[in-house]
């Protein structure tokens, strides 16, 4: 039997690992993006040990962690006083417990160690600038309507896989409803050299400073060469876009009556971006026929439980898994998305949760501190076994 030709729309983190997986499980794919050139600015994305394992499983882990760090530790810390709230040990001690390593890397060396290795597939057909405009699915396959530089071209697949985001064509053409959903806040992202920082703040640690209203997280990133900040703040623009740009006072202004060491990560970038925080509600139904979704475009969450990437490649694992060998297609799909369904809503949930564990005021903040300081060093990442301890 010919090789199954499977079609990705984007070619973000989510699309380049279901090419590389899909092409393991013996299909052909043509991965369609509609950048011209993949420069992936973003900020910096924790990779957990369920994502990791994934890695190993398709072989880019090594190339993966060369421009990453390993944790050695995670501290909460009161972003007002500066007082540890919680922590604990990281590094061997968590890839022990869950059985996989934890890193931290900036979205651009993620995306660039993919496509390093999707390039060296044959079976992988990438073609960049090329828009996704229509599809049209049938009873043997799906018909793709693109746009390249100056043209229109057709594209025949066996199957569709849209993972183009939040704001996915796929999507809106399976589920024009279902819309992004405005979560009244912003993400400030900004990475600073080491050598501009103190050095008590460079080591392989990655911190949350949480406050009323605002929070704040920090971990190397460029293979220790950089810290990348995200400061996450109220805020009631919904322009839509990773790089808006960002009055560096309108931040601050945030912070103020912050203790010294968030300050001075805060005030160390000259320049910071910012982007409004989208997520979607649960869908009960992510595709039809030979189409389906994959990532963002199935799952967008708000980054509160540093698990929007590693969702998205999970996903990858498992629809590689459904359609290896499989002579049904639409059956395999409808198979993905039963197993991976209940779990990315889970998560999406979870996250939304977390956005009002952070930003407590009054006495239910001191109450959430009072909690978490009397806590086990393990009890924090312990909550979320049932994340990390994921396995295909």
């Amino acid at each position: 039997m010919p090789a199954r030709s499977l079609a990705i729309a984007g070619a973000g983190i989510g699309g380049l690992t279901a090419a590389l997986a899909l092409a393991q499980a013996g299909c052909a794919v043509t991965l369609v993006e509609r950048a011209d050139v993949l420069e992936e600015a973003g900020a910096g994305v924790q990779l957990a040990a369920n994502a990791t394992r994934c890695l190993k499983a398709l072989g880019v882990y090594e190339r993966v962690a060369a421009q990453a760090v390993l944790p050695t530790a995670f501290a909460v810390l009161d972003g007002r006083t500066g007082t540890r709230i919680a922590g604990g040990p990281m590094g061997a001690a968590a890839e022990a417990r869950f059985g996989g390593p934890f890193l931290v890397i900036h979205r651009a060396d993620l995306q660039a160690a993919l496509l390093a290795a999707v390039r060296e597939v044959p079976s992988i057909t990438l073609k960049l600038g090329h828009a996704l405009e229509s599809f049209t699915p049938d009873a043997s396959g799906v018909t793709l309507g693109l746009r390249p530089a100056g043209g229109t071209e057709t594209l025949r697949a066996d199957a569709l896989i849209g993972a183009d985001g939040l704001r996915s064509v796929v999507r809106r053409t399976l589920q024009p409803q279902a819309t992004p959903s405005f979560r009244h806040r912003a993400a400030w992202r900004a990475t600073v050299p080491v050598d501009a920082l103190p050095a008590a703040l460079t080591d392989p640690v990655t911190r949350l400073w949480i406050g009323p209203g605002a929070h704040l997280v920090t971990y190397p990133v460029k293979a220790g060469r950089a810290i990348n900040l995200v400061a996450v703040t109220p805020d009631e623009r919904e322009v839509h876009g990773w790089s808006e740009a960002a009055a560096r006072d309108e931040l601050l202004a945030h912070y103020r009556g912050w203790c010294t060491p968030a300050r001075a990560l805060l005030d160390a970038p000259e320049r910071w971006l910012r982007w409004a925080l989208f997520d979607l509600d649960p869908l009960q139904r992510w595709g039809d026929g030979p189409v389906t979704l994959l990532g963002d475009a199935a799952h967008a969450m708000p980054p509160f439980l540093a698990q929007g990437a590693a969702q998205a490649i999970e996903d990858a694992v498992v629809l590689a898994r459904e359609l290896a060998g499989a002579d049904d297609i639409p059956a395999a799909l409808r198979r993905y998305e039963a197993a991976r369904q209940p779990r990315t809503a889970r998560v999406q949930r979870a996250a939304r949760g977390m956005d009002r564990i952070y930003h407590l005021k009054g006495p239910v903040r001191l109450a959430r501190d009072l909690v978490m300081r009397f806590q086990p060093e393990s009890a924090v990442l312990e909550r979320y076994r049932w994340i990390y301890d994921w396995r295909a």
